[in-house]
């Protein structure tokens, strides 16, 4: 069994797919530590990890790599607009920082 750190954006799927090799673990990882696949996770957070299944080696040293990590969750912004600095279409609001004329 390992740790691993949550980055921001992943949810459980991303974390399976990353240390796992396979989404269909994804529960297994919840319930290993104690949680439920709907629950959010918060970057920085630590969890538990079971070891992988040999056979998906080459799939978890691609996702582990930084460059590929998946973090498919959900990108929320404040009620008022601001990104945290944050730039880019996934970031903006209609009429406050991306007009439509």
């Amino acid at each position: 069994m390992t740790k691993v750190t949550v980055s921001y954006g992943q949810t459980w799927l991303d974390i399976a797919m990353q240390e796992l090799g396979d989404i269909e673990r994804a529960i297994e990882l919840a319930r290993l530590n104690g949680r439920s696949v709907t629950d959010a996770l918060e970057a920085g957070e630590i969890l538990n990890v079971p070891d992988f299944d040999t056979s998906k080696r080459s799939i978890v040293q691609l996702f582990r790599n930084s460059a590929n990590k998946p973090a498919s969750g959900e990108v929320l912004i404040a009620a008022d607009g601001d990104t945290g600095g944050n730039e880019g279409i996934e970031f903006w609001a209609l009429e406050n920082d991306f007009v439509v004329s």
